[in-house]
């Protein structure tokens, strides 16, 4: 079934949240319930948990602490740090989908698709139901332009989360790189109804309506300089295109339409010896 067609059951099989409190006079669970927050993007949270744990550690918490060290860096985004801690887990003879996860996703935000890739197609192996490797192994393909193995992650990460919107984006942004412009806007198009205020869906969407051929359209919630900015976007899009025309006059409109001074449509618009 491809993800196009998944998409239509999307809503009715949304996942119901499991409760995370730690039965009364029990040890607390720390490693779980951080787990849970992580998965949940609750970093603080998450934060605040591991900091309990490591004041309170009971024997045999060091690895249990050294891997939610670990995802909580990557959570954060500290990719590079991360990286170094999955690596050392590993370097260590720790055996732990999490880190093949872990380390797979920072090599892969790092720029290191190929040593990903491996550790992904592992992790996937060994615990087949967390929607961000198959979300990350996606990706890894994509840059290895491996487009059914990537469509086969996407799918398989779609129908694992109830979050769906990454996914969708990075399909999305696959079926771009792919030439399949019209394909990508229904993707993004259904992305954008489930985050109609996610700026990087709004965005995504945008550029694949104009590499499709199509002019993007005013919402409802658009001020002027977001419209404006929105604009100066398309034209971007046109410009790398090769479309000067197209790209002349959105990039115009970025300026006579807009509140406030927009200077990268203005330097564009520059760059080629236009005015709006």
């Amino acid at each position: 079934m491809s993800l196009l067609l998944l998409l239509l059951a999307a809503a009715a099989n949304a996942p119901v949240a499991e409760a995370s409190g730690a039965t009364v006079g029990a040890p607390v669970d720390y490693g779980r319930l951080i787990d849970n927050a992580i998965d949940g993007n609750r970093v603080i949270q998450a934060d605040t948990m591991l900091a309990q744990w490591r004041a309170d550690p009971a024997p045999g918490d060091k690895a249990g602490i050294a891997i939610a060290e670990a995802r909580l860096a990557l959570a954060k985004g500290q990719d590079a740090e991360a990286e170094a801690r999955f690596a050392a887990l590993a370097q260590a003879g720790m055996t732990d989908c999490r880190i093949d996860e872990g380390l797979g996703i920072a090599r892969l935000r790092l720029g290191r698709p190929q040593q990903a890739t491996e550790l992904l197609r592992r992790a996937a192996d060994h615990c087949d139901r967390s929607w961000r490797t198959w979300n990350a192994l996606g990706v890894a393909y994509d840059a290895g332009k491996s487009w059914t193995l990537s469509a086969a992650a996407y799918e398989r990460a779609f129908q694992l989360t109830g979050r769906p919107v990454q996914v969708l984006n990075n399909y999305g942004l696959s079926l771009m790189a792919q030439g399949e412009a019209e394909k990508a806007a229904v993707i993004f198009d259904q992305a954008r109804r489930m985050a109609p205020d996610d700026a990087r869906i709004i965005s995504n969407g945008d550029a694949a309506q104009i590499m499709a051929g199509r002019d993007i359209e005013r919402r409802a919630e658009d001020d002027a300089d977001s419209w404006a900015k929105r604009l100066g976007d398309a034209g971007q899009v046109a410009l790398r295109m090769g479309d000067a025309v197209k790209a002349r006059a959105y990039l115009s409109r970025a300026m006579t339409e807009a509140e406030s001074y927009q200077p990268k449509a203005a330097a564009a618009l520059a760059a080629m010896g236009a005015r709006p």
